[in-house]
């Protein structure tokens, strides 16, 4: 699964997309060729190279001698329609467009066919929504996960008068997406790079990633920091997976509130595994710190069972990567009688086979019998050499 890495740490905006695309190894004959393609005579495409702050980075321009027309969301879609597109490419493009009338209807308050495209209408706004499609379906892109997304701070002059930043329909096709306002006042973030980035429907935890490339994309303006967004590709490193550990630190709960009745539920609200160790904690009190492990659809049931069932008021948590040795569950026939083992299969390729506990236990009471003997025998059915 190829996947792409969005690090909008400048913002992000069409031709930044483009450039770091193409700096990915996306094809640019695939982008200088769009105009045509889409019957925009009048329009080009220039691929260069630039500098911000020491990075080399791509920079797509885009020329357009054509007379200004406002289209309505039709007129653009009529155009993505007809024009020779993969599937991919032209879907993702109608989903971008979508993305962006849905958000100028709700922002003026009218339906969506009436919105008259502005800005995202232009030529260069719609080369960049249709060539940044064509060029994520050209990289095989199967899934995106991003850092969250710096906005910008301050005014914007555009079609409507002097708004805020984040311009109303930016701030709210990014509704769901983590954003900051960063340390320079300017639009950092437009409409087109907003919605690229929300119809790529990224994940904002990142798994642990084996980058096979990366790329950088100019912005139009210099500033102290490199105003550029960065991409990556790569592979979900397969031997590794990212769970999450969560921890707080508590000097007044009672051994009681802590016991089993506690880690049973953390257990069976998804904890993977946890553990209590003493701490001396400010002002000298001694406290038991809490860390458990769980994976990110289970984390928020876990969080929230610590926060009922302790006296914390609060937790931290980060995620981990692990590495897990590939198990099955299995039953040998011991003189006892079934027992439940786990078969791990190791690096090299050898198993290891370990009695369960639990089921070890529950025949000793049954039986009478120490549950040391029913572990050991159980271990020399698994291992008789």
């Amino acid at each position: 699964m190829t996947v792409l890495r969005i690090e909008p740490f400048s913002g992000i905006s069409g031709d930044m997309m483009l450039g770091a695309l193409l700096d990915l190894g996306a094809d640019p004959a695939l982008l200088t060729g769009l105009p045509a393609a889409l019957g925009l005579d009048g329009a080009s495409v220039t691929v260069g190279s630039v500098d911000r702050c020491g990075i080399k980075c791509v920079k797509v321009d885009i020329v357009d001698d054509t007379e200004p027309v406002h289209r309505h969301l039709s007129d653009i879609e009529a155009m993505i329609q007809g024009a020779d597109l993969a599937d991919g490419a032209r879907a993702f493009a109608l989903k971008v467009f979508r993305i962006v009338g849905e958000a100028e209807a709700q922002v003026h308050g009218v339906p969506v066919e009436k919105v008259h495209f502005h800005e995202v209408g232009a030529i260069d706004s719609i080369l960049d929504i249709v060539g940044a499609a064509v060029l994520l379906d050209s990289l095989g892109v199967d899934r995106a996960v991003s850092d969250p997304v710096c906005v910008g701070s301050g005014f914007v002059n555009c079609a409507h008068g002097r708004l805020p930043v984040p311009a109303p329909a930016t701030a709210l096709i990014l509704h769901g997406v983590p954003a900051y306002p960063g340390e320079i006042a300017k639009e950092m973030t437009t409409p087109t790079g907003a919605a690229l980035l929300k119809a790529l429907e990224p994940e904002f935890e990142a798994p642990v990633l084996a980058v096979t490339a990366t790329g950088y994309g100019a912005g139009t303006r210099e500033f102290e920091q490199p105003n550029c967004l960065r991409l990556s590709l790569g592979e979900v490193a397969e031997a590794g997976e990212t769970i999450w550990q969560i921890q707080t630190n508590l000097d007044d709960s009672t051994g009681e509130l802590l016991g089993g009745h506690f880690q049973d539920l953390l257990l069976e609200r998804g904890a993977l595994d946890l553990n209590l160790c003493p701490v001396i904690m400010k002002k000298g009190r001694p406290g038991q710190r809490l860390e458990v492990l769980c994976r990110t659809a289970d984390r928020e049931t876990v969080v929230n069972a610590i926060l009922e069932e302790t006296t914390t008021i609060g937790v931290r948590y980060f995620p981990v990567s692990r590495t897990a040795l590939p198990r099955v569950a299995e039953t040998v026939i011991t003189r006892f009688g079934e027992i439940g083992v786990k078969t791990v299969t190791l690096p090299s390729g050898r198993t290891r086979r370990t009695p369960e506990y639990e089921n070890c236990r529950a025949l000793a009471v049954d039986l009478g019998v120490p549950v040391r003997d029913i572990m050991t025998e159980a271990m020399r059915v698994c291992d008789p050499e």
